[in-house]
């Protein structure tokens, strides 16, 4: 009889360990002033709650975006990225196609050193800011929505270094999201003192962030876009934006500085992508009413 009992405990066990969802892994944050990491690392908790899921989150090792979509595509160390999606990655992984930021990302505000404030005061026109220096990450997609548009990006691989360039005068601004910049300057308040928002220009382009996984992923990928689409339905999706440390500032949106917006087009983004759905996205007043 006991020997029956060992029995039927170690075949559960192995159902068990069999059955159970293995850890999702994402990258830690790229250093202790990322402020934005939380966000989307508490925004896919709340999907694996939604979902009923008993998964853990749990950190990979350090890397580097371009390193982390490489890892992504082999489906080794990593099992879910967050970026601004570009055509070449969706082909390449598997993008669920929900704007974890309601396209904010494209609303892109300036990193500045405070010596430089009359500078960009006196910037008239388009043509004015393109006559400056932009950090942009090697990797990022924006460095070529930014190029294409014939801005002058100075390109880093280090996201920290990006702060201390601008700092040193190699790059004259680093556009951030306007969900970010706030909260970047702020963190590094003692380190970097001499660094300041500018928020009387905004760069906007369509450009949502999504969460990838690798093509083989389907499960995975099936069970981010349900439970993303419950969080929207129920409201906690926004309520999560509205309260969040990094973008909980921009509400009410009517209180938004009175800027400057100069729009430029994204040539990654693919034809499929419907950034005029209000539920999904926030939408320029000077693009809805077009």
């Amino acid at each position: 009889m006991k020997m029956k009992l060992k029995v039927i405990f170690l075949l559960l066990l192995i159902v068990k360990t069999l059955t159970a969802n293995e850890n999702i892994k994402i990258i830690p944050p790229q250093s202790k002033f990322d402020a934005s990491h939380s966000y989307f690392h508490s925004l896919l908790e709340m999907i694996l709650k939604v979902e009923k899921s008993d998964t853990k989150v749990i950190y990979s090792f350090k890397m580097e975006q371009g390193r982390a979509l490489v890892q992504l595509k082999l489906n080794k160390g990593i099992d879910v990225y967050w970026a601004g999606t570009s055509i070449e990655r969706e082909k390449e992984l598997n993008a669920i196609k929900i704007p974890l930021l309601k396209g904010l990302l494209g609303y892109r505000i300036l990193i500045i050193n405070k010596k430089n404030k009359k500078l960009f005061e006196d910037i008239k026109n388009i043509d004015d800011l393109k006559k400056l220096k932009a950090c942009q990450g090697r990797h990022w997609p924006d460095t070529v929505i930014l190029e294409n548009s014939e801005f002058n990006v100075i390109k880093n691989s280090n996201y920290e270094a990006m702060f201390l360039q601008v700092l040193k005068g190699r790059c004259d601004y680093f556009p951030r999201g306007i969900h970010e910049g706030y909260s970047e300057v702020n963190v590094r308040e003692l380190k970097y003192k001499e660094l300041m928002i500018f928020d009387k220009l905004i760069v906007y382009y369509p450009f949502p962030m999504y969460f990838f996984v690798s093509k083989e992923n389907k499960k995975l990928a099936k069970q981010i876009e349900s439970g993303l689409n419950k969080l929207i339905d129920n409201g906690t999706f926004e309520n999560h934006l509205k309260k969040h440390t990094i973008t909980k500032h921009l509400f009410p949106m009517q209180n938004w500085p009175k800027s400057t917006i100069f729009e430029i087009h994204n040539p990654l983004l693919s034809e499929s992508t419907n950034f005029m759905d209000e539920r999904l996205w926030v939408i320029p007043s000077s693009i809805k009413n077009k």
